[in-house]
């Protein structure tokens, strides 16, 4: 893992421009929902933004800034959702995200940080290997809860070279989400494994929080696992696991061995090859909804490639660096998926796709500060009513959560309608009259 003096490059090249704090350009469609960093849009100070974090760091870094109090707590206002990485890089080669999780990574070794509710999520899944302190002998129950618990809700292959990893969110607080997705695959005819009790947190919400250390060691248990069963392809139903996955193990071990996927471009994939067949519709009746792209599955959702070289003039990196600029994040499946759903009507949103709008959940700000999660959501959520939605769509158990604390408007997972057109087989079942 890369330490905080490491990126004193990009401490001295910020030249606070201000691009951290506002969409790109050409997605401008006014005032209103221009700008892309929650914190600085909850605050407007110069502090709570990337620009200000990454001066923090620099101020941290060099020792002219001592912990004094509320300083803990705007370190960790940040729902690292990388807005102003993305947005920072259209204008100049620079990691500012990478600062900021640097910077946490230098408060827990400096004996400051995490949030001590942050703490308490590394106590249960140091414990019970989940963020909630769940027994772990809990986390595969979702497979015996099919017609009531008489028969399991899908099947698996034990010798098959892919698997299932359905996260603590999934398991323990939405277990129809997991049957969903393993009825999905069975429909579709993919074989993989089901890890069960061999699954254990990814630990992205340690990571995140500047838990190194801990991080590291879920790093080296659930890929002692994986390697051990064979797996070549791993399949993940959570956002969160999927930018865990391909954003930070890359960092302690290159996983060149392992594919990761997630489900909805399986979906996407089985959709292409005719191997999974949804009703046509039978009304021109359409049920108008948005998509949000989670932060972890769309803009960080690039696989991180490690680099170690020379930063020479200008910026010039020798060896050159490969750069994760959220373009190759999951923007296509999701919708692709969306549109081919019998009775949908796909709306977006001003800020969508690589200038989302972060619901507000990530990087430990939902645990450690709930008013500026919940801020955050209904921020979210007036753009999406402001579309003309009639729902909101995504496929994220942190996202889902936060974005479902009123009844204002409607939300559904992804892989829920997925399953619901599948059950009904006629057109008789379109899902806008399935959700209405």
């Amino acid at each position: 893992m890369d330490e905080l003096k490491d990126f004193l490059h990009t401490m001295l090249s910020c030249n606070h421009c201000g691009q951290c704090k506002w969409i790109l350009g050409p997605k401008m469609r006014g005032w209103d929902f221009a700008e892309v960093c929650p914190i600085h849009q909850r605050h407007h100070w110069d502090a709570y933004s990337g620009q200000g974090l990454v001066n923090i760091a620099q101020e941290v870094l060099e020792g002219t800034l001592q912990y004094e109090p509320g300083l803990l707590d705007l370190i960790y206002s940040c729902t690292t959702c990388g807005a102003c990485d993305i947005n920072c890089k259209s204008v100049r080669d620079m990691e500012p995200l990478d600062t900021i999780l640097a910077l946490r990574a230098r408060c827990v070794a400096d004996g400051q940080g995490p949030l001590p509710a942050h703490r308490e999520q590394t106590e249960n899944v140091v414990r019970e290997n989940n963020i909630y302190g769940r027994p772990h002998a809990e986390r595969a129950e979702w497979l015996g809860q099919a017609d009531g618990g008489a028969k399991p809700a899908a099947s698996g292959s034990p010798g098959a070279s892919a698997a299932l990893f359905v996260g603590c969110a999934i398991s323990y607080k939405y277990p129809q989400t997991a049957r969903d997705i393993a009825q999905i695959l069975n429909a579709g005819d993919v074989e993989f494994q089901v890890l069960g009790e061999d699954e254990f947190c990814c630990g992205g919400p340690l990571w995140r929080t500047g838990q190194v250390e801990e991080f590291a060691k879920s790093v080296k248990r659930n890929l002692g696992v994986l390697r051990r069963r064979g797996i070549r392809t791993l399949i993940t139903g959570c956002a969160e696991c999927y930018g865990t996955f391909q954003g930070g193990y890359p960092r302690l071990d290159p996983m060149d061995d392992i594919e990761v996927v997630h489900i909805s471009e399986v979906i996407a994939r089985l959709l292409d090859e005719g191997r999974l067949e949804l009703p046509v519709a039978s009304s021109p009746g359409r049920l108008r909804v948005t998509y949000h792209d989670p932060c972890m599955l769309a803009r960080l959702g690039e696989k991180y490639v490690p680099w170690e070289g020379e930063i020479k003039a200008f910026g010039r990196h020798e060896p050159p660096k490969q750069w994760r600029r959220g373009t190759y994040g999951v923007y296509d499946a999701p919708r692709q998926v969306l549109r081919a759903l019998p009775g949908i009507e796909l709306i977006e949103m001003v800020r969508s796709e690589e200038c989302g709008y972060c619901c507000g959940a990530g990087g430990g700000v939902a645990t450690g500060n709930p008013e500026l999660a919940a801020w955050t959501a209904e921020e979210r959520l007036r753009e999406a009513r402001a579309s003309g939605a009639q729902a909101i769509v995504s496929c994220c158990p942190f996202c889902r959560e936060n974005l479902t604390r009123d009844d204002s408007l409607p939300y559904y997972e992804l892989t829920e309608l997925v399953a619901r057109a599948l059950a009904a087989g006629t057109p008789a079942g379109d899902v806008g009259r399935w959700l209405s």
